[in-house]
């Protein structure tokens, strides 16, 4: 009799053990798209992982035990690629002009803080004062300056418009390589004068080398509008049944935590801050955010 128990409870035990593990490669996959643009996401050195969009992609993954998921670092190109795909989802991006045909999204969850240009501190002279805002066509018409231009990057109409006019001529280098930011050092080496980019990118990295940061960020006239951030999937039964849930989780009190994320790598900042509230939390329409792919 002892023998049949043990017997019998050894293949309840096995059984059980063999359905946890049906149950477990039954889980649908999720491929989570993020790409190198610290602090946005940040695959590398001792705050890899610690970025904004690193945040809440693990923030929703928390939140979605029932699916099994998979981080995929791309680049611009490779990400208008896999974004198609049936089970892919992007946590923190904005909308990309032309993608409403095979991608869906949530309801806003932030707002990008500005692009604007970076150069060397000691070259102000050649700019303007700390906290001035610039003008890029004014810049433009200095033949003495080159600008960095990314062509994977979507940046305001105003300034498209501009390189167009421009993107000939020596005074502008573009970039067709599959990157989202210039490397801080080609400033510092004069192959360019100055580039489109974030505040952060130049924070960042006196932080993480503890060092001065030589570098001073500019907001430029011709971007003024922050751009909204949403959580998308592509178009499709899978992309919609986890866009319900996703949308179920992106509470008030969950979007004012990300804040605090956005707040730690961007420094508070009042207007942005008041401008996120309005515009994320309580969903009121703002002059002041454009959503370019809508």
């Amino acid at each position: 009799m002892k023998i049949f128990r043990f017997t019998l409870l050894s293949f309840i035990l096995v059984i059980s053990i063999f359905q946890g593990c049906v149950f477990a490669q039954e889980k649908e996959i999720i491929r989570w798209l993020a790409w190198e643009q610290v602090p946005n996401f940040i695959t590398e050195g001792k705050y890899v992982g610690q970025g904004i969009g690193d945040a809440f992609t693990k923030t929703l993954q928390q939140n979605l035990p029932q699916y099994e998921h998979q981080n995929v670092i791309s680049n611009t190109r490779r990400y208008n690629e896999l974004i198609k795909q049936k089970n892919v989802c992007v946590a923190w991006a904005w909308v990309v002009p032309g993608s409403s045909t095979y991608r869906i999204h949530s309801r806003p969850v932030s707002l990008a803080p500005r692009t604007g240009i970076q150069t060397l501190k000691s070259k102000q002279n050649l700019f303007g004062k700390q906290g001035e805002t610039l003008s890029l066509a004014k810049l433009l018409e200095n033949n003495g300056l080159i600008l960095g231009y990314l062509e994977e990057m979507q940046y305001s109409k105003k300034v498209h418009e501009l390189i167009n006019q421009y993107k000939d001529d020596e005074r502008v280098f573009v970039s067709s390589r599959r990157e989202v930011e210039f490397d801080l050092r080609l400033l510092d080496k004069n192959h360019l004068d100055y580039f489109f980019g974030f505040p952060a990118q130049a924070i960042f990295e006196a932080e993480s080398k503890g060092i001065p940061n030589k570098y001073q960020f500019y907001n430029i006239e011709e971007i003024d509008k922050y751009v909204s951030m949403y959580t998308h999937c592509s178009k499709n039964e899978f992309g919609e049944k986890v866009m319900t849930e996703v949308n179920k989780i992106l509470t008030d009190e969950l979007l004012m935590e990300h804040l605090a994320v956005v707040e730690r790598w961007y420094g508070e900042n009042k207007g942005y801050r008041d401008i996120f509230i309005d515009y994320v939390i309580k969903q009121n329409p703002n002059e002041l955010v454009t959503h370019p792919g809508h």
